[in-house]
């Protein structure tokens, strides 16, 4: 489906643009001549000097999400630098607090909800408005996670109760963005070969034996499936959650 020319001249933004899931998917959008807008916060993309692609179709949006004033500021610059927007990737996400339930405090939630559920809801916002107002037929993907399905721990509470109501939220907006032709999608991840698994669990093989495909799964995989996602041959698909989980 993800054919050379599917996104040229496309203008998206992606969200957490350094990590392993977030690189994949910027070098599959810029290899079929897509302008990508790469946001980060603290680790500037350490690919951003690999090719002169990048200087030439994409943009580097630094802003700490978990502020929605920079959260506004980022997607502003991206309509600046591209003109327009035709597809947004809810990829930033993170387990910013891994507590027991019962050491949190208020500043340790709003830590977790800020980054995984009100900043993809800020950008999702303001793009529909962009697609709505601009008559463009744009598709969001929210990344979600295999948390939403289990729970995660009581060491990860707020953040599987996040990636949850990020695959409610993806439900209730696209129904209003349907008849308008916009297009919002989740995809729930299970174990990937990222540094996010690595950082948080040092011993990954016990975790690995649970998955039925014995694997951890690759940030290219998933790369491939956002791209289905972003595509306008999936005008029909709308409101899903796809699960990427090796089995799980």
């Amino acid at each position: 489906m993800n054919n050379i020319d599917s996104f040229k001249g496309l203008r998206i933004l992606v969200t957490g643009g350094s990590g392993g899931i977030g690189r994949s998917t910027v070098n599959e959008l810029l290899s079929r001549g897509a302008l990508v807008g790469i946001g980060y916060n603290k680790n500037r993309p350490d690919y951003w000097d690999e090719n002169d692609n990048f200087k030439t179709n994409a943009c580097l949006l630094k802003a700490d999400l978990r502020s929605k004033r920079e959260t506004e500021e980022l997607f502003e610059e991206f309509i600046k630098w591209a003109g327009g927007i035709d597809g947004l990737v809810n990829n930033a996400g993170d387990l910013l607090v891994r507590k027991h339930f019962m050491d949190l405090d208020e500043n340790n939630i709003d830590a977790d909800i800020s980054l995984n559920l009100k900043a993809p809801f800020w950008l999702s916002r303001l793009a529909i408005k962009h697609m709505e107002n601009n008559n463009i037929k744009g598709a969001i993907v929210n990344i979600t996670s295999i948390s939403a399905k289990f729970g995660g721990s009581y060491h990860t509470v707020f953040y599987g109760l996040s990636k949850s109501a990020l695959e409610l939220m993806t439900f209730s907006l696209s129904r209003y963005c349907a008849p308008l032709g916009i297009r919002i999608n989740a995809l729930r991840l299970g174990v990937f070969d990222t540094n996010f698994h690595k950082r948080h669990v040092k011993d990954l093989s016990e975790r690995i034996q649970m998955i039925p495909a014995k694997r951890m799964g690759d940030p290219n995989e998933a790369a491939q499936w956002i791209l289905n996602l972003l595509n306008s041959q999936s005008a029909y698909m709308n409101g899903q959650i796809v699960s990427l989980t090796g089995g799980e």
